[in-house]
């Protein structure tokens, strides 16, 4: 089997979890057979109060190939 990884970075206003349950709900909306993923860089956008919660998520998804 071969794997290939992408980066993406899921957003919420309400919280880091649903942040990281966009960038997984959202990928897999293109991306098939995701297999894992894996938390990054966690940023808040804050100005008079906290605005946005954003987490990089790392995809991880089995890479098939179309037969001849």
């Amino acid at each position: 089997m071969v794997y290939k990884y992408i980066d993406i970075v899921g957003t919420s206003t309400k919280g880091i979890d649903d942040a990281i349950k966009d960038a997984i709900q959202e990928s897999s909306k293109t991306v098939k057979d995701i297999k894992w993923a894996e938390l990054g860089r966690v940023t808040i956008r804050v100005e008079k109060e906290i605005l946005e919660y954003q987490a990089e998520v790392k995809i991880g998804f089995e890479v098939h190939r179309s037969s001849d």
